[in-house]
């Protein structure tokens, strides 16, 4: 009931005020964005500060080479997402050095990057690593080869780990990513009017 006044009075506003309006919403829900991406950024780095050293650890402690070098690119690899990702947070727009129109427009920009990150997690983010781990483990079991049993449990373990972060991103890009998006570029659209 309330919020069909809302959607009549809105409605029946001039265009400056529905402009008004879009801005707020855009800028709250763009704000919101701003703080799961920080988030986002604390938990990797959290994640990169623990798993590094151990992985090292695990690729000096173990005698098979194959291990080692498998464990040791997985490091390197850990490290180049963290790299990835802070590439991302240090592009995100600052509003108050730009007009309000490039900010918007900057920010498209980080969003459909974001996007385009998210969809494409499984290429960047889950096979290499997956396949390093897996190497490593195969290396580590090559002595004994009957004994495949930590291979097949770490597979099972990271393809479960890797399906939840596939549908996780898959579906904040559709989800969350894809409707401010959509939002920022309705007001681009207005504001050029």
């Amino acid at each position: 009931m309330i919020e069909e006044e809302l959607s009549k009075i809105w409605k029946s506003s001039p265009q400056e005020e529905q402009i008004k309006f879009n801005k707020l919403d855009v800028q709250s829900n763009i704000d919101d964005f701003y703080q799961q991406m920080k988030g986002l950024f604390l938990r990797e780095s959290l994640g990169v500060i623990i798993a590094v050293p151990l992985i090292i650890y695990f690729a000096f402690t173990t005698t098979v080479l194959l291990t080692k070098v498998a464990f040791l690119l997985l490091a390197l690899w850990i490290v180049y997402i963290m790299y990835l990702l802070r590439r991302i947070k240090h592009t995100i727009p600052d509003q108050f050095s730009m007009s309000y129109l490039e900010y918007l427009k900057e920010t498209k920009k980080y969003l459909e990057e974001s996007k385009r990150y998210r969809e494409t997690v499984i290429l960047w983010f889950i096979l290499p690593p997956g396949f390093l781990m897996w190497l490593g483990l195969f290396g580590s079991n090559f002595t004994d080869p009957d004994n495949l049993k930590p291979q097949l449990i770490a597979g099972a373990i990271f393809l479960l780990i890797g399906t939840i972060v596939y549908w996780t991103n898959s579906r904040s890009a559709k989800k969350y990513v894809g409707p401010k998006l959509e939002k920022v570029n309705g007001l681009i659209k207005a504001l050029e009017e």
